[in-house]
């Protein structure tokens, strides 16, 4: 492995849900293809699930943004609220930056949503797909200040990368800011298609869950409810715990606690249906296998509300509210939505713009 000064790579995804961990994923192999060094840097479930999929890498703990979810409808209300609070992680995320580079002789940085880690010795690469804000109702009067303020936040780094194919557009409009240095880099999933789908399933429903909480548990309470009176082969991944810990719940439901990737889609491709929630992350690895989900946004996260209509309406993935889930309904229905299908080629092209970053 080469071990010189200038060839130390920090990836630092956003613990927010796990979704933003799982799709560096596959940057991280790259990297680690190309015989380079990584350090990893996050904390909570992410760096967790991180330590699992890389246990020989070294890791760091960054500051906690705390991120605390409300069980009723002002849910967005108390985000904003939070702002200060995520600003000033923001600041001591940079602080701890400095003294990462430093020890691991990091030369560039890869951040998946997080805002404090650049330096100003360092290449800072930014992955989002949310460059632009999507408020509605009487907060979109903040779209446009907050606007500013990612465009000042952008200046941080020297490219900005938008996990999406513009030809394909998962994203929307949540991509469609125009700055200087925003690349498409094509769709980043820890997965890689299923070379042959089964007309024979062994179980019917396979429900990942995801996120923070309260909502994370309210969901499981209420799918696993459902389940019971359904009596179809299901496994349910909680999303959980440090390990693969496995809970026999009834004769048709199995329950994990959380499983790596390799696991994870051991179980996607013996099961007929998908159950989760719409982030973006989730939606880039249902389109890579090829799969048809039942979608159920976290309510009052915008974001998700958008994907998740933008590809009800385009026939992509049937969508119920966590308000109204109605599994036996969906199981129904779930044949009038196509899925989305995606091409090697797409997978592969963030590739490239990594092999740039580093010669």
């Amino acid at each position: 492995m080469k071990d010189d000064f200038y060839n130390g790579f920090l990836v630092a995804p956003l613990n927010w849900g796990l979704g933003h961990a799982s799709r560096c994923i596959p940057i991280i192999k790259h990297l680690i293809e190309r015989d380079l060094r990584v350090v990893i840097a996050s904390d909570g479930d992410a760096l967790a699930l991180l330590k699992q999929e890389f246990p020989s890498l070294t890791f760091e703990e960054l500051p906690s943004y705390n991120v605390q979810y409300t069980s009723n409808k002002g849910f967005l209300q108390s985000i904003l609220k939070q702002t200060p609070k995520f600003l000033k992680a923001i600041y001591e995320e940079n602080k701890a930056i400095e003294e990462i580079v430093s020890k691991h002789n990091i030369s560039k940085i890869i951040s998946d949503n997080r805002y404090g880690c650049y330096h100003k010795d360092t290449k800072n690469v930014l992955i989002t797909h949310q460059l632009s804000p999507n408020f509605i109702g009487v907060l979109k009067y903040l779209n446009w200040p907050i606007e500013q303020l990612l465009r000042l936040s952008f200046n941080n780094f020297d490219m900005v990368w938008v996990p999406d194919d513009e030809s394909i557009n998962l994203t929307g409009k949540l991509s469609s800011l125009a700055i200087a240095d925003k690349k498409y880099i094509g769709i980043l999933s820890r997965f890689m298609p299923i070379e042959s789908m089964t007309s024979s399933y062994q179980n019917e429903l396979l429900v990942i869950l995801s996120g923070v909480e309260p909502q994370r548990t309210l969901l499981e309470n209420k799918i696993i409810e459902q389940l019971k009176q359904l009596n179809i082969k299901s496994i349910l991944v909680k999303g959980v715990g440090n390990n693969a810990k496995i809970e026999q719940m009834t004769e048709f439901i199995t329950c994990y606690e959380r499983l790596t990737s390799e696991d994870l889609l051991a179980l996607i491709k013996l099961s007929r249906y998908i159950v989760c929630r719409s982030g973006y992350s989730s939606i880039m690895d249902l389109a890579i296998l090829g799969k048809k989900a039942i979608l159920i946004p976290t309510p009052g996260q915008i974001e998700q509300e958008y994907l998740a209509e933008k590809l009800m309406d385009e026939k992509k993935f049937l969508v119920q509210t966590q308000e109204k889930l109605n599994l036996k309904e969906a199981i129904n229905e779930i044949e009038n939505y196509t899925g989305i299908q995606i091409s090697v080629e797409k997978i592969n092209q963030f590739k490239l713009s990594i092999d740039k970053m580093i010669d």
